[in-house]
């Protein structure tokens, strides 16, 4: 593997350096290689989701570095279970969660509408553009499980009764 490339002020993408307050000697947090690159690969995507349903870039930002901490935290025990995407995804939306506020954007909206799993992959698939495939990848799960998603809420805005999600969808998909 290559070495990884130096960030700015000349550490590596996974080494943070952590300041001591003043006299003491400084220590650096490495994160393992994996990790990094785990992150990486999914924080793109993770911050335009938090962004689709948190209406502040801050506070979106602000929930996607707290949920890559707390993976970080339990990295080891993440892997081991070889749901690592599944349970970073978990820590995401418990993040977001915790940082949102009732319909702060009509995305956040789909939540109160419809189960939790079948809103995830909407967005992520219909309003983000992601792949069946990268969508199953990000949840952590099959392709075959984000499609059965998909199509039951497609069955549910079909239903004459669901008026209000018909317009919660169109307004999510205009944003």
């Amino acid at each position: 593997m290559p070495p990884a490339s130096l960030t700015a002020d000349g550490s590596s993408p996974h080494t943070t350096p952590v300041h001591p307050p003043l006299g003491e000697q400084a220590i650096t947090v490495v994160l393992p290689a994996d990790f990094a690159a785990f992150c990486q690969l999914h924080h793109e995507i993770y911050q335009h989701f938090a962004q689709h349903l948190l209406a502040n870039h801050d506070t979106a930002t602000d929930a996607v570095q707290r949920a890559l901490g707390d993976l970080a935290a339990s990295w080891t025990q993440a892997l081991a279970g070889h749901h690592t995407t599944a349970i970073a995804w978990e820590a995401l939306t418990h993040r977001i969660q915790r940082a949102h506020t009732p319909a702060n954007t009509p995305a956040s909206a789909l939540y109160s509408l419809v189960p939790a799993a079948e809103a995830d992959a909407a967005v992520l698939h219909r309003i983000m553009g992601l792949s069946i495939t990268t969508t199953a990848d990000t949840l952590g799960t099959e392709s075959t499980t984000v499609t059965s998603l998909l199509a039951t809420f497609d069955r549910r805005l079909a239903a004459g009764t669901a008026t209000a999600l018909r317009a919660c969808w169109r307004a999510a998909r205009q944003a």
